[in-house]
């Protein structure tokens, strides 16, 4: 995908400052967020890559295992004060930072815009093969149990939703880059 967001268009351009991506675990944030990034001219922050270098480089799994999920979760909301003032940016979070109001409070700021990437819980098991990495996916049950726990919440702070199932990037790209410029 080429198009970018410029002056040069006719139509009005889309100026979001912050796109922040949320959804459950495999929505694909981290695939979206890089490809949204370049569509947008935008930097991509990826905050479990974030939280591993304020880790001294633990794993995502090495810190539940060693310091458990509060602690992963104090890391995650220093995190995303970190992004409060971030523009340019392209925000891809782990599928538990709706777990703290404070944290999409800051991820919204200075006009973030907060995208829902929606997928049905059979497309995240689809996408979970590897459940050794998902500290959280370690059973179907106890994910499905998270899965409608949070279902609501991020419906709750999205600005916008976008569902995923059955589709590649790019459309799903496309379709939250128009529904920007319909915002702008």
């Amino acid at each position: 995908m080429s198009t970018r967001f410029s002056s040069s268009d006719n139509s009005s351009p889309v100026s979001p400052r912050k796109v922040v991506l949320i959804g459950f675990m495999a929505s694909g944030k981290s695939t979206i967020a890089k490809q949204l990034a370049e569509l947008l001219g935008f930097s991509v922050r990826e905050i479990d890559s974030l939280i591993v270098q304020r880790a001294g480089g633990l794993s995502v799994p090495e810190i539940f295992e060693q310091n458990g999920e509060e602690y992963f979760r104090d890391l995650e909301s220093a995190v995303c004060a970190s992004l409060h003032n971030e523009q340019g940016v392209v925000v891809s979070t782990g599928g538990g930072v709706i777990t703290r109001d404070g944290n999409l409070l800051n991820l919204k700021a200075n006009g973030g815009i907060v995208v829902f990437l929606r997928s049905s819980f059979e497309t995240v098991v689809a996408r979970n093969a590897d459940l050794s990495a998902r500290p959280l996916f370690r059973s179907v049950e106890q994910a499905k149990e998270l899965f409608e726990q949070r279902a609501p919440i991020y419906h709750a702070w999205a600005d916008l939703i976008v569902d995923t199932d059955g589709k590649e990037s790019e459309p799903v790209c496309s379709e939250i880059y128009s529904a920007l410029r319909c915002r702008a």
